[in-house]
């Protein structure tokens, strides 16, 4: 196994595609084998095979498979152990180690001689501040990238590195420059980071239009700032020790700077762009300045020059800084504390240094999370304040504040139809929030960080009359949504269900506002057409919450109507646990609902006595079902139902006759009924009805000894399943999977398939099915 970062270098040198990358990574990285990767990708075996393939073809390996592999592997030990590791900064540390960076010692004669004329150089020109960490944590890949575009072998002219407030541009390019700053003093080591050679300067300038810091106790102000282009050149001239220019003519200045800039490699870094007074003559400064210059540019704004772009630290980084930060400032931070602040600060570096100060200075972890939040506090107004202030009155801020009650991204439309803006406004107003990093772009839809999201949500109270008018937008369009693309036909399958599953996060924030504003017509409307929804993919939390509300709702309004039909939603969810508790509790409310039936119509009636068919199967009282059937059956011949509903009810009815014998062993009769369900299903096209019944006919097939029949079953229908988001289908597939494996002597496939079907009966609260499946991976074990 080899480490991540050594890999990730080889594959930057070998120009690997991402998809080469991530195959190169799991197989060599983490010692997966195909199956596994093609399940963590999210792809096929033969589809990771084909892109290690190309990786031995960039590596220039040949020959069989299985020799390539092993030549590729010999390849890659030789690499990585001539490489020499020495620590810049060893310390004795509790923390998950960081890789050190990597230095080649190279003998002082020969350090001699990699200067100009083999003769002592002169003390590089400088003006760096101290860094801005004691430590530096993550970002290894950025800062590995900023270096290569720093070399001189790239032609990158112009580098910005952009990223929202707080999130680390300056500590990054400041850790960059001390590492140049290190490797260009005479005499000095050959300094390598990530297997590339630091690059050298002859001079580092820095400048800074930062109005402020965010300390660990407050925002102080920064009192020395380039504010315009002529600071910058007073800055330039200084460092230079050329002091003389400072007294010219702009114009004068202008010429004077390019030529002292052109006298050596020179890095130039103007931090915070977009608080420079004359920003448009910086730019075109900096566009004209000589090929001896390289300039990184730090702003929050996302720009046109060759760009690195900071997200959130991830987790293990947001993690390791903050217990650094914690041991630096003596704060005692035991899980799950630590990761609690995490997930408060959304690995923003600025507001995990300022929380861990706030604990160190004596505030309860409880207030200073209230504190992060607070649109008025410190985080809040360092990462946002300037960058929002501008946009107050216009589209983009309007919309800033629509993105805000969505937890999930959104397309284009529905944030133009809610934020209440034409096409052309929207679009705009999109494009100056990414251009201010205050808004994300994935594909066609669109979010905001999260703590951006709790600023923008306080931005919205803070304006009520548009909250108002957003939020009546907001449950319009969902209510519309949902009509168009739920169903409440819980037999069935819908492929438009896809865009449910797009934006359910989104749809359960709209119900859960209307639940807290008791907006008891909307949330009526929005179960009513998604129920169909939850019960295909088996949220039955989520429907247990609902059903809960509308229950009390409907029986304080009188509304007896929708109390029938909501005893019988939760009443049949229950049911569908087969948890022996929660079926005594589905049998109250589902003899409740029969009592109140007359409230509905026939069509309701005769779904409710399936109901109680499938109640007392799951009791194992068949008498009692046979009973249920017996007045289903009255009821249909007697009603006027349409003959498309009368031929489900009669499949319906052999389904659970064949169920029962199936259970009592009378496999004989049972395999004969779902072959007659099995047969009226397909005339009728009612195809989760057919998934359903073969399933059991392919495990009436494994008791037979049929597994060739009973593997071709499930092979056909697990990915029709599968497809369809059907959690109660798939988990009894996969059950099917593990007593067909078990017989057929794969026992290692068995648990497998036992496993996924544990897991997945489990979120569906099917607690008897878990446990069968749990016991089943112990007794293989033995076996």
């Amino acid at each position: 196994m080899f480490p991540r970062d050594f890999l990730a270098q080889m594959a930057r040198n070998y120009e690997l595609s991402k998809e080469q990358e991530e195959v190169f990574l799991l197989r060599y990285g983490e010692e997966l084998n195909y199956h596994d990767i093609a399940k963590k990708l999210n792809t096929s075996e033969g589809a990771c095979l084909k892109r290690m393939g190309q990786v031995y073809n960039k590596f220039k390996v040949s020959g069989s498979s299985r020799g390539k592999e092993n030549r590729l592997r010999i390849f890659l030990t030789e690499q990585l152990q001539g490489v020499t590791q020495t620590s810049l900064e060893p310390t004795a540390s509790t923390e998950t180690p960081q890789k050190p960076y990597v230095m080649t010692v190279v003998p002082p004669e020969t350090a001699i001689a990699l200067t100009q004329s083999g003769t002592a150089s002169p003390p590089i020109y400088e003006n760096l501040p101290k860094r801005e960490c004691t430590r530096f944590i993550g970002r290894r890949q950025e800062l590995a990238r900023l270096l290569e575009l720093l070399s001189l072998e790239h032609p990158a002219h112009l580098i910005s590195v952009d990223g929202v407030g707080g999130v680390g541009k300056t500590t990054l390019v400041l850790e960059t420059a001390h590492l140049c700053l290190q490797a260009s003093i005479p005499g000095s080591v050959l300094l390598t980071f990530e297997g590339m050679t630091v690059p050298t300067f002859e001079a580092i300038i820095f400048t800074s239009a930062k109005q402020q810091y965010l300390k660990a106790l407050q925002i102080l102000p920064r009192l020395k700032r380039e504010r315009n282009l002529r600071d910058i050149y007073r800055t330039i001239a200084y460092t230079l020790e050329r002091p003389e220019i400072s007294y010219r003519s702009p114009d004068d200045q202008l010429d004077l700077i390019r030529d002292s800039l052109k006298q050596q490699r020179t890095l130039l870094i103007v931090d915070n762009l977009e608080t420079i007074e004359d920003k448009q003559e910086l730019l075109s400064f900096v566009y004209d300045l000589p090929r001896t210059v390289k300039v990184i540019l730090t702003t929050r704004e996302q720009a046109l020059f060759v760009p690195i772009r900071l997200e959130s630290l991830p987790e293990e980084d947001g993690l390791n800084l903050i217990h650094h930060q914690a041991k630096e400032k003596g704060v005692e931070l035991q899980p799950p504390a630590d990761r609690v602040l995490y997930q408060n600060t959304h690995g923003i570096p600025a507001a995990i240094v300022y929380t861990v100060g706030q604990l160190a200075a004596g505030y309860p972890l409880d207030d200073v999370l209230t504190k992060l939040k607070s649109a008025t506090g410190d985080v809040a107004r360092f990462c946002f304040k300037t960058s929002v202030e501008r946009l107050r009155g216009q589209p983009p801020h309007r919309i800033l504040m629509t993105l805000s009650l969505f937890a999930r991204a959104v397309e284009r439309e529905t944030i133009s139809a809610i934020a209440m803006e034409d096409s052309m406004n929207t679009g705009d107003g999109l494009a100056q929030l990414q251009q201010l990093s205050l808004v994300r772009q994935q594909d066609a839809r669109y979010s905001l960080h999260p703590l951006t999201r709790e600023y923008a949500a306080a931005e919205l109270t803070a304006h009520p009359e548009f909250e108002q008018l957003a939020r009546s937008q907001w449950v319009k369009w969902y209510l519309k949504f949902s009509q168009e693309y739920g169903s409440i036909d819980e037999k069935k399958w819908y492929s438009e269900y896809s865009h449910l599953d797009l934006e359910w996060e989104n749809l359960l924030d709209v119900m859960k506002w209307c639940r807290e504003k008791r907006k008891y017509d909307d949330l009526l409307s929005f179960w009513r057409q998604i129920k169909g929804y939850t019960h295909v993919r088996g949220y039955w939390d989520d429907r247990l919450v609902w059903t809960d509300w509308l229950l009390g709702a409907a029986q304080e309004r009188g509304d007896r109507s929708t109390l029938v039909e909501v005893l019988y939603d939760k009443g049949w969810t229950l049911t569908l646990t087969r948890q022996p508790e929660y079926l005594e509790e589905a049998s109250v409310l589902l003899q409740r609902a029969w009592e109140l039936r007359n409230h509905q119509d026939i069509t309701f009636q005769l779904e409710l006595a399936a109901r109680m068919v499938v109640l007392s199967i799951h009791q194992n009282d068949f008498d009692q079902a046979y009973d249920w059937m017996k007045i289903k059956e009255n009821m249909l011949n007697h009603s006027d139902v349409e003959e498309s509903e009368r031929q489900r009810q009669k499949i319906q009815t052999l389904y659970y006759q064949a169920k029962i014998f199936f259970l009592k062993k009378d496999y004989v009769q049972a395999k004969k009924l779902y072959q007659e369900a099995l047969k009226q299903a397909k005339d009728i096209g009612w195809q989760r009805a057919e998934i359903a019944i073969q399933n059991w006919l392919a495990d009436l097939a494994i008791e037979e000894g049929n597994l060739e029949v009973a593997q071709q079953i499930l092979e056909q229908g697990f990915p029709v399943a599968e497809r369809n988001k059907d959690k109660h289908s798939i988990a009894f597939h996969q059950r099917s999977f593990a007593y067909l494996s078990q017989r057929q002597g794969n026992l290692k496939q068995a648990r497998y398939w036992a496993q996924e079907a544990a897991l997945r009966f489990e979120s569906l609260k099917m607690i008897p099915e878990a446990r069968e499946m749990r016991t089943f991976i112990q007794n293989t074990r033995g076996e």
